[in-house]
């Protein structure tokens, strides 16, 4: 297996590559930790260049050596990528040459947006790149994912394909998936989980349920193609991550 960590050296990219080891710990995997730097390419500026690019991979290396160490199983090989291109092109070429199968990103906090990858690159990803990314809160401490909440749009992803996701879905197998089927908007509703609105009744995605599912569950799985949905819970503008901190892994799946 082939998983692309996405970093820029800071406490958030870190942790997030820390759960990707422990997350797949039982796994056989190439973990390969790309960072993206914007180099000064001018003749002008070599020396500047040549020592900002050993500073840059030396530290690449480091963080590396460093998750290498945390993991101390034979079976994670780690490698390092480096690159000048922009966020997007350096994933998608990454994909391809290394042939990724699942990503994993930092996701910051509500005030912390300003991370040259980790803020509304994030989001940009999600959007931008069509592979199963894992975006890891910051300050969340692994633990296995029991339980899953999987919100549904029957709109946009049926019966029949909801099996079928999770009947090819090997990263979450021992997760007791909870089926929440919501639709678009934002509106309260005063009695939402007393007994005269069952929970089986498409509901709001709303930021009073998004806390309660962070309360009760340890991941919440998406669909990519689910658009609004991503938007809600990644935009860092318009989104719950604007005005609130994400606090539990968010899986995106893109088949």
């Amino acid at each position: 297996m082939n998983v692309l960590i996405l970093t820029d050296f800071s406490e958030t990219s870190d942790n997030a590559g820390r759960y990707a080891v422990d997350f797949l710990k039982t796994t056989d995997v190439n973990f390969y930790l790309l960072n993206i730097h914007s180099f000064n390419f001018n003749r002008s500026a070599s020396d500047v260049l040549e020592n900002e690019l050993i500073i840059t991979l030396s530290e690449l290396q480091k963080k590396a050596k460093e998750l290498k160490k945390y993991a101390g199983n034979k079976s994670h090989k780690f490698h390092t990528i480096l690159s000048s291109e922009n966020l997007i092109s350096a994933v998608r070429k990454a994909l391809q040459e290394k042939k990724i199968d699942l990503i994993f990103i930092g996701a910051v906090s509500q005030n912390e947006h300003t991370h040259p990858i980790l803020g509304d690159h994030a989001y940009e990803v999600v959007r931008k790149i069509k592979c199963n990314i894992i975006a890891v809160p910051g300050k969340c401490d692994y633990k296995t994912p029991r339980k899953a909440v999987f919100p549904v749009d029957h709109s946009i992803l049926s019966m029949e394909e909801q099996r079928q996701i999770l009947k090819n879905l090997n990263y979450l197998n021992s997760s007791d998936f909870t089926f929440v089927e919501v639709k678009d908007g934002d509106v309260e509703y005063p009695h939402l989980y007393t007994d005269e609105t069952p929970l089986t009744t498409p509901i709001p995605f709303t930021r009073s349920l998004f806390k309660d599912i962070q309360n009760q569950y340890d991941i919440i799985f998406v669909i990519g193609k689910n658009l609004s949905l991503c938007d809600r819970l990644l935009h860092t503008e318009y989104g719950f991550s604007a005005n609130m901190n994400i606090e539990i892994p968010i899986f995106v799946y893109h088949g």
